[in-house]
């Protein structure tokens, strides 16, 4: 079973998002738009961070209808356009799992956590959706780390 690499508080950080809606794992063309802003606005530094917000399951959701939100951290305040929206992920307490690997295999983690962990652990949740947080981009799909964040 996954256990959480820790648990903790984090402070609300505010990041730049656009939203995608369809299939998770057809989200390249928002990533892009957001990194194509990012670097018109010189928001692109060493310390940007690249988070992820999914609102629904996919087991309960249509395909169609999924929303997700690609975010980066937003180090300056820079005027939004083209569907980019400037908002906040929320602070509080996270317990934060790793995630090893590519993208398509990220809900085989989500049910390992929300079908075993969560549910073995008591944990209660708020009425958040789950943050990930993209620790290592741009390598091979097996060497690709996403931390996800339950809330």
């Amino acid at each position: 079973m996954i256990e959480p690499l820790k648990i903790e508080s984090i402070e609300p950080i505010d990041v730049y998002s656009l939203r995608h809606v369809g299939d998770y794992l057809k989200c390249d063309t928002v990533w892009n738009q957001l990194i194509e802003f990012a670097w018109k606005n010189n928001l692109k530094t060493e310390k940007t961070k690249f988070y992820g917000i999914s609102y629904d399951d996919p087991d309960v959701v249509e395909t169609t209808k999924l929303r997700y939100d690609a975010c980066i951290t937003n180090i300056k305040n820079v005027a939004v356009s083209n569907g980019v929206e400037s908002k906040k992920i929320e602070g509080g307490k996270y317990a934060i799992f790793m995630h090893k690997g590519s993208y398509e295999k990220l809900i085989d983690t989500y049910t390992s956590i929300y079908g075993l962990w969560i549910q073995k652990n008591n944990m209660e949740l708020r009425d958040i959706p789950p943050v990930e947080q993209y620790t290592v981009m741009d390598v091979k799909p097996e060497d690709l780390r996403t931390e996800i964040c339950p809330t």
